[in-house]
């Protein structure tokens, strides 16, 4: 009984770990939905990170020290210059990461 017992146990570790390791990392996705390519210094710029899958949080990196969190986000450019606009998608305890180039103009 001892033997049927402890190989249950195993199974049963064996298979929760083998499902937690199963769950899918996230793929970061977004599209521009106002202001760049062509934006200038203060105007509003709109994201939407709905083409990401599996990612239950999102944190926004704007290129200029600010950064956002949520699905959709706006920012405004307060300077001219190139930046790195990047979002990282989240999900248990796994994140990935895209990035794109944006130009603001005086």
């Amino acid at each position: 009984m001892k033997t049927h017992f402890t190989r249950l146990c195993a199974a049963l570790l064996l298979s929760s770990l083998w499902l937690t390791s199963c769950s899918k990392k996230p793929e970061a996705c977004f599209t521009i939905e106002k202001g760049i390519p062509s934006s200038k210094v203060n105007d509003e710029v709109e994201v939407n990170a709905g083409c990401s899958s599996d990612a239950d949080s999102f944190v926004w990196e704007w290129g200029d020290g600010a950064s956002d969190t949520g699905i959709k986000a706006k920012h405004k450019y307060n300077a001219a210059g190139n930046f790195t606009l990047k979002l990282i998608a989240k999900a248990d305890g796994k994140s990935t990461s895209t990035s794109k180039p944006v130009t603001i103009v005086p």
